[in-house]
C-alpha cells in the first residue's frame, strides 16, 4: 500500500539527529586534541645563561611552554660532582578548563647567582640542569623533559 512513498522522518526529528551527530563529532575532535595534549604536556623547554662562567651576578633563565592541560613544574639545579642545589622552581599552572581549552601556556624564570650559592661549590666545571615534569594523565606520568648546560664556577 505504501510501497512507493519514501521513508522520511519528521523534519524536527531530522534536525535533532543532525545536531546530535554534529555535537558528538565536535566532542570527538576536542577529545582527540585533548588526549594529545595530555600525552605531550611539555612542548618546549629552554635553558640559557648570561655567560658560560658563573660568577656573582650571573643570570640563568628557563623558559617553558606547556600544552596547558595540566600543571608543569620546572626545577633548575646546579650540579658539581655529587653536590647539587636547587636554584629555582617554577610552577606553570594549566588552564582552568584543561580538557576544553586548547591554548598553550608559557612562563619563564630568571635566577641571579649570588656569592652565597657559589661558596657552596668548588671552582671548576659544573652543570646547569632544567627539568620539566607534568602530571599523571591516563595512568601515565610522561617522562621529564631535561635541558643541560656545562658551565664553569668561578669564585672571583
Amino acid at each position: 500500500m505504501f510501497e512507493g512513498l519514501p521513508n522520511r522522518e519528521p523534519r524536527p526529528l531530522a534536525w535533532l539527529t543532525k545536531a546530535t551527530i554534529l555535537f558528538v563529532a565536535a566532542f570527538l575532535v576536542l577529545g582527540a586534541v585533548s588526549a594529545y595534549r595530555a600525552w605531550v604536556q611539555v612542548q618546549q623547554l629552554e635553558l640559557r645563561t648570561s655567560d658560560t662562567t658563573l660568577r656573582n651576578g650571573s643570570t640563568v633563565e628557563t623558559e617553558v611552554v606547556s600544552s596547558g592541560r595540566v600543571t608543569v613544574d620546572v626545577r633548575l639545579e646546579l650540579i658539581q660532582g655529587a653536590h647539587a642545589e636547587t636554584l629555582g622552581i617554577l610552577n606553570l599552572r594549566g588552564n582552568e578548563l584543561g580538557f576544553f581549552d586548547p591554548r598553550s601556556k608559557q612562563a619563564s624564570q630568571k635566577v641571579t647567582i649570588s656569592n652565597d650559592v657559589l661558596t657552596r661549590f668548588h671552582a671548576g666545571e659544573a652543570q646547569l640542569r632544567a627539568t620539566a615534569i607534568g602530571r599523571h594523565q591516563f595512568f601515565r606520568l610522561p617522562p621529564p623533559v631535561v635541558r643541560e648546560l656545562r658551565v664553569e664556577v668561578s669564585k672571583l
